[in-house]
C-alpha cells in the first residue's frame, strides 16, 4: 500500500469518527432535552445537520442509538472515576475523591443521568447498560478491597451495604441540590464519609458488626424511600 493511499484511508476513518462523534453528540443532546419518546431520528439528524438516511447508515434505528449513547456515557463517567482517584492515598481519601467525582458529575450531568434512570423506570434494566454500570461501580469495589487488603478497613465491612449507601445518598443528595438550585455542597461528602468511619481499622469488631451494620441498612432504605418519592414527584409534575 503506497504512503498516499495510506493516507487517504486514515483521512476517510478520521471523517467517519468525526461524523459518528456528531451524532453522537446530537443525539445526547435530543435525548436530554426530549426523552426517548419524544426524540426521532428526524430531529437527531437535524442536530447533526446531516441528512435522515445519513443517520441511518450509522445506526439503524433510536434504540441502537440510545444504547451507544448510554454506553458511552457510563464507559467516559468510569474513565473519569479512575482519573480521580489517587491509589496512592489513604483508602478514606480514596473515597472522598471518588464521592466529591460522583457528586459533581451528577450536577453537571444530570440531564443524562435522569434519561438513563427514567429508561429504567419504563423499560426495565436494559441489557446494555449493566456491564457499563457494573464497571463503573466497580471503582468503589476497588478502593474498598485496597482497604481491605492494607488493613485500613475491617474485613467485616458489609460491601453491598455500603456500596448502595455510597451511591444512593449521593445521587438523592444530587437531586435536592438540584431542585433547590443549588451548587456542589462539601459537606455532603463529610456526612457520607463519617457513616464509613466505623469501618477503619481502628474500631473494634463489635462495633463494626452490630449497630453500625443495623444503621446503615436503615439509612439505606430510608434513602431508597425518598429517592422513589422524589421521582414519583418529578414524574407527575
Amino acid at each position: 500500500m503506497s504512503a498516499s493511499s495510506s493516507h487517504q484511508k486514515n483521512t476517510q476513518r478520521e471523517r467517519l469518527e468525526a461524523r459518528e462523534q456528531n451524532i453522537l453528540k446530537a443525539a445526547t443532546e435530543a435525548f436530554s432535552a426530549l426523552g426517548v419518546d419524544g426524540t426521532t431520528m428526524a430531529e437527531i439528524a437535524r442536530r447533526a445537520d446531516i441528512a435522515e438516511g445519513t443517520l441511518y447508515l450509522y445506526h439503524k434505528n433510536k434504540q441502537d442509538l440510545l444504547a451507544v449513547v448510554v454506553q458511552n456515557f457510563w464507559a467516559e463517567l468510569t474513565k473519569g472515576a479512575l482519573i480521580a482517584v489517587d491509589i496512592s492515598l489513604p483508602v478514606m481519601t480514596q473515597l472522598e475523591q471518588l464521592a466529591t467525582y460522583h457528586l459533581a458529575a451528577l450536577i453537571q450531568q444530570s440531564d443524562m443521568v435522569g434519561l438513563t434512570y427514567r429508561a429504567r423506570l419504563r423499560h426495565g434494566e436494559p441489557e446494555y447498560q449493566l456491564p457499563k454500570i457494573r464497571e463503573y461501580v466497580r471503582v468503589f469495589d476497588q478502593i474498598m478491597e485496597r482497604g481491605i487488603n492494607r488493613k485500613e478497613l475491617s474485613e467485616a465491612i458489609p460491601l453491598w451495604q455500603c456500596r448502595d449507601v455510597f451511591y444512593g445518598a449521593l445521587e438523592y443528595s444530587s437531586r435536592t441540590l438540584l431542585l433547590r438550585e443549588a451548587e456542589f455542597d462539601p459537606s455532603v461528602v463529610k456526612q457520607l464519609l463519617a457513616m464509613f468511619q466505623p469501618y477503619t481499622i481502628d474500631q473494634t469488631p463489635a462495633v463494626m458488626t452490630g449497630q453500625t451494620d443495623t444503621s446503615i441498612a436503615n439509612r439505606l432504605e430510608k434513602i431508597e424511600s425518598q429517592l422513589a418519592k422524589l421521582l414519583s414527584d418529578r414524574e407527575s409534575n
